[in-house]
């Protein structure tokens, strides 16, 4: 029920073979028996510094091979067109993270069409300290996972709920905390950065879409565990599976700065903010998520907007002044 669809972006040609990216992302991949001995395979990949179909022969295809998966090239000595596609040794899948990619080089258009807030994801993972952007990566390393993260809202009902809703607001939070702690020396930002990235990363899992009626709806690890619990699962897993070499008290910052909540009554076991980055991150996921429904809901004058349940009310707007130029 909850299939994602991933669609090809377009090709590009005369593409020197010394200039391609080490790591590329397939966006299609196909294969036909040309004999008992001999398939042909195919594939589209994409990089935001090139897009190119390739070729290869082989006796048996590699199946682990899909849209969305991560590859490098064997080339085939010098490169050669064949049917519009570049003759290739071979693809190798890359199941192990690699730290030193900026993953959103590797976006497809059809994932993101807003190349902007592509480059702004970019840079604030470039921001990030080694062992934070290896944990980032690695997370991220599937390419269903990194497809649902990108594509998926924030809510059903509520701010961000439009495709790419939940990478939007990331980034935004991103942006937004950053500002917040600039000059509070007591803040780390690279921690604070990769805490807002992943704080609502969960509901990648938390909403599926559903091919039939054509909209996401809860699933049900969403609705059993929600995306909270599915984000430590991922930083868990990533750590455990590629020995990242995170310290202990940065690893319990993260943890604390995406489970720490104000309020909460004692007996939930879950603990108030105490650090900048816990503050910060709560303070920007709530201007960021009342801002987009204040922003969806505001009259096109001044005034009052129109009705959300999530804001328990309607937004008042006051638009900038217009400075009237003066009379001679």
């Amino acid at each position: 029920m909850f299939d994602q669809i991933i669609a090809l972006p377009p090709v590009g040609r005369d593409l020197v073979a010394e200039r391609l990216p080490s790591v590329l992302r397939v966006s299609a991949f196909g294969h036909r028996p040309l004999d008992i001995k001999t398939t042909e395979c195919t594939a589209s990949l994409f990089h935001e510094r090139a897009s190119l179909k390739v070729l290869w022969l082989c006796r048996e295809p590699d199946l682990r091979l899909h849209p969305g998966a991560l590859v490098s090239l064997r080339l085939l000595g010098r490169a050669t067109s064949m049917g519009g596609c570049i003759r290739i040794s071979r693809l190798v899948l890359l199941e192990r993270p690699d730290p030193s990619l900026d993953l959103f080089d590797t976006v497809l258009t059809d994932w993101v069409a807003d190349r902007t807030l592509v480059k702004r994801a970019s840079a604030l993972v470039e921001s990030l300290s080694p062992a934070f952007k290896q944990l980032f990566n690695a997370i991220f390393w599937d390419g269903r996972r990194f497809h649902r993260f990108l594509v998926g809202p924030s809510s059903i009902a509520g701010h961000h709920s439009r495709r790419n809703g939940n990478f939007r607001h990331s980034v935004d939070v991103a942006e937004l905390a950053a500002r917040m702690i600039h000059g509070h020396e007591a803040a780390c930002g690279p921690l604070l950065t990769l805490a807002c990235l992943l704080h609502d990363a969960g509901k990648a899992d938390e909403y599926g879409f559903d091919r039939r009626r054509q909209c996401f709806e809860m699933s049900p690890r969403g609705a059993l565990l929600g995306h909270k619990v599915t984000v430590l699962e991922w930083i868990s897993a990533a750590r455990e599976k590629f020995r990242i070499a995170l310290p202990e008290t940065h690893h319990l910052a993260l943890l604390h700065a995406l489970t720490a909540v104000q309020g909460a009554p004692e007996w939930m076991g879950l603990r108030k903010p105490v650090s900048l980055e816990a503050i910060a991150l709560s303070m920007a996921d709530r201007l960021s998520g009342q801002g987009d429904l204040i922003e969806r809901l505001a009259p096109e004058g001044e005034g009052f907007g129109g009705y959300h349940k999530h804001i328990r009310g309607r937004p008042f707007v006051v638009r900038k002044e217009v400075v009237q130029p003066m009379s001679s």
